[in-house]
């Protein structure tokens, strides 16, 4: 498991911290605005797994395109949108089955967007700490 993290790019490791900090930031008001709190938190945390997933498989997908040359431009599309299809898939297993709130699953994915964001910021403050 070490050598995976190892593995990793700092970048990913970064937008990882930063869905993080979206999820604690989104938690939080949900904590104080939701009538139902745990659907509701479920919700964002599943959404911010299905975030840092992505994260990943971006980052994997990308990777390996490098590499490929011609194929690369087919190779990146059939692979996004099987990833968006996933998540896809998930919202509607929540929506079906109402073991988490879908909508704050969706808050909770848009982590993603918010960690690229503070990743320049998060970049920063852990090349001062090294």
């Amino acid at each position: 498991m070490i050598s995976f993290f190892r593995k990793l790019d700092a970048t990913v490791k970064e937008l990882w911290i930063g869905i993080a900090v979206w999820g604690v930031f989104v938690s939080l008001i949900a904590f104080w605005v939701a009538s139902d709190r745990v659907r509701c938190l479920a919700g964002i945390w599943l959404g911010c797994l299905m975030g840092a997933a992505g994260v990943f498989h971006m980052w994997s997908v990308l990777d390996r395109a490098l590499d490929l040359g011609a194929g690369a431009q087919r190779y990146l599309t059939i692979r996004s949108l099987a990833r968006y299809g996933i998540f896809v898939l998930l919202f509607i297993c929540l929506a079906v089955t109402g073991w988490a709130d879908p909508f704050a699953a969706f808050f909770g994915l848009i982590g993603m967007k918010a960690a690229a964001y503070l990743q320049p910021a998060i970049h920063k403050a852990l090349e001062k700490r090294r």
